[in-house]
């Protein structure tokens, strides 16, 4: 961040108070003096006299400095000259009343007295000394000047007016100096926690939450950020000390912000640095910083040469956050390319980010009745190829983008936890449908529901399930609870718990995905599994890879021996139907047999079959 843009200080936190003062001393003034002037006319019309021209100028004139002293406050005039003018056209009041007589004495001391009461509301030590001197000098003028045999008010009155003026004066200077006293420290202490705050201590820089801020308020589409991270800076603290690597980090951010003054540069966390440009191109703006910081850094009588990475992302509207999500994304793919270098996040990957955005908010507003809907695709039995089975599948008839994929969508649903919502819907959807088959009297098949890792950590996940099959009447036996390997590296003693208890109740458990990477063997023997699925990938990968062919059949043996069912999903080809057929597979879908069907589009199906 540019030096002079930097926040400042206590003393710039005293003056913005001092000012907010000066604005309403005027506005105090300015009330005092219309309500004065009104009360001023009328007392005259009500008189012996009545109301005469005089009367009428005068307290035009007093409303006018009413006027002046609001637009004074308001004003941008310094605080040199501020209190003296505010004083001296306050003062005039009084010399509105000429001759000095005991009316203009009564006025000056009334005038005197209420100024320096009100400039307890500014606080200001110079406004109360010198509306103080203009005040005694007045009432020593009306005193000395007022014509002999006229006056009705005697050296005693005259005297007291002045102590009076004097006390009033005291009092104030006494509270003055307690409140400045109490709002420097109140001022000094929220400096310190802004600092804090805002601030990094290591390279007096600001930080990644101010720099967010200050850009928010700059940026326009079309403008840079640059994530710009150390290479390998370990070995800097490593080799030299962390004091070193510190004032190193400091000595590239003074570097960065002196050789980029008309950008917005901050310390990220670690060894990175933000910063945010305007009309420049990012080649050239990354190649001058790749420069500036590769030149050695002396501390010391130690050379110490560092190198950075960075990733360049472009404001597109969206949050700054999410676009240094961009340049972090970037940032990586310059590390993992080669270091010392820079890399450009694209559009195409901003527009998935937004997109991705998007779809999580509708997530949360859309109805899950209206926008989404089950599907079914048969399960079949590899020896005589009947349907025995279903496997439930979602989607989302999106209201501007379509049908989604559910490879889109899912991950989204399960980081918002909106999958516990959507995952009962759709268990509740397939019950309510294989219920309705059997009342047809259609053949009973299982219907296989996919569950996330979230669904299981709940406590009450086997009771919200058992629920479900009490309000449809789907036996227990014919649903089948499905999850994927991702449970092992997830898993907690709660998921392990509830698998038992659904298992207990007659509830089938399958394994999705096996082979992927994150089960183990002991994990298939303690859980009660009643089925594992091989995944499409090792299915098209067994065709022409005897390793690959040797794992399936391992798969499917072992299956056989734990007293699984096995299923292989993704079939799209015969020869690979006749391969897992004579390896010993059980069931078989995919795309070769059956899409996946609307429930309609089923029943046609099982009516052959029954």
């Amino acid at each position: 961040m540019k030096a002079h843009n930097r926040p400042s200080s206590a003393n710039l936190h005293y003056h913005r108070e001092v000012n907010a003062n000066y604005r309403l001393f005027g506005m105090i003034i300015f009330v005092l003096t219309t309500c004065g002037a009104a009360l001023y006319v009328f007392s005259s019309s009500i008189s012996q006299t009545g109301l005469e021209r005089s009367v009428g100028w005068r307290a035009f004139l007093i409303f006018i400095v009413g006027v002046v002293q609001f637009l004074i406050g308001k004003s941008n005039l310094t605080d040199r000259w501020k209190p003296h003018v505010m004083s001296s056209v306050f003062l005039l009041i009084p010399f509105i009343y000429y001759p000095y007589i005991d009316n203009g004495a009564q006025t000056v001391w009334a005038a005197s007295l209420l100024f320096v009461l009100t400039s307890l509301v500014v606080i200001n030590r110079t406004m109360l000394l010198y509306a103080t001197g203009i005040s005694v000098l007045s009432l020593l003028y009306v005193w000395l000047k007022a014509p002999t045999g006229i006056s009705t008010f005697s050296l005693t009155d005259h005297i007291a007016r002045i102590g009076l003026i004097l006390i009033a004066t005291l009092i104030s200077l006494l509270i003055h100096r307690q409140y400045v006293t109490h709002l420097e420290r109140n001022i000094d202490y929220l400096t310190r926690l802004k600092e804090q705050a805002f601030f990094d201590p290591v390279t007096e820089l600001a930080n990644r939450s101010f720099f967010v801020i200050e850009t928010e308020k700059k940026a326009v589409t079309g403008d840079i950020i640059c994530l710009i991270d150390l290479d390998d800076f370990k070995t800097v603290n490593d080799a030299f000390g962390y004091r070193t690597g510190d004032r190193t980090l400091h000595v590239i951010g003074k570097r960065l912000m002196t050789r980029f003054s008309d950008c917005i540069v901050a310390k990220a966390s670690g060894s990175a640095f933000l910063l945010h440009a305007t009309s420049t191109p990012p080649h050239q703006l990354c190649d001058e910083i790749l420069a500036s910081i590769s030149e050695r850094v002396q501390i010391d009588f130690k050379q110490i040469n560092v190198t950075a990475s960075i990733g360049v992302s472009f404001v597109n509207g969206e949050s700054i956050d999410h676009v240094i999500n961009d340049a972090e994304i970037a940032l990586f793919t310059a590390k993992s390319n080669r270091k010392n270098t820079f890399a450009i996040t694209d559009q195409v990957t901003q527009n998935e980010r937004k997109r991705a955005m998007q779809l999580t908010r509708d997530l949360y507003d859309a109805d899950l009745d209206r926008d989404f809907f089950v599907l079914f695709q048969p399960q079949l039995s590899a020896a005589t190829h009947r349907i025995t089975g279903a496997e439930a599948l979602v989607r989302w008839n999106h209201p501007k983008y379509g049908l989604i994929s559910p490879l889109e969508f899912i991950p989204l649903a399960e980081r918002t936890r909106f999958i516990e919502t959507l995952g009962g819907w759709v268990m509740r959807k397939a019950c309510r449908q294989g219920q309705q088959w059997l009342e047809q009297g259609r053949k009973p098949i299982t219907i296989a529901v996919n569950v996330s890792p979230w669904q299981l950590r709940q406590e009450d996940f086997t009771e919200k399930v058992l629920e479900i099959l009490r309000t449809t009447g789907f036996p227990p036996y014919l649903l089948e609870i499905e999850m994927t390997e991702h449970i092992f590296i997830e898993g907690t003693v709660q998921i392990i718990k509830t698998l038992n208890e659904l298992h207990l109740h007659g509830i089938r458990i399958a394994l999705d995905d096996f082979g992927t990477g994150f089960s183990s063997m002991q994990t298939l023997v303690e859980l009660p599994f009643d089925q594992l699925k091989i995944p499409k990938e090792i299915v098209r990968a067994a065709i022409d890879s005897e390793e690959k062919r040797a794992i399936v059949e391992t798969i499917i043996q072992l299956g056989s021996r734990l007293k699984m069912t096995i299923v292989a999903e993704g079939i799209e080809a015969m020869v690979e139907a006749e391969l897992l057929t004579g390896l010993g597979c059980q069931t078989l879908q995919g795309y070769l047999f059956h899409k996946p069907l609307e429930a309609l589009s089923i029943e046609p199906l099982l009516e052959l079959e029954a």
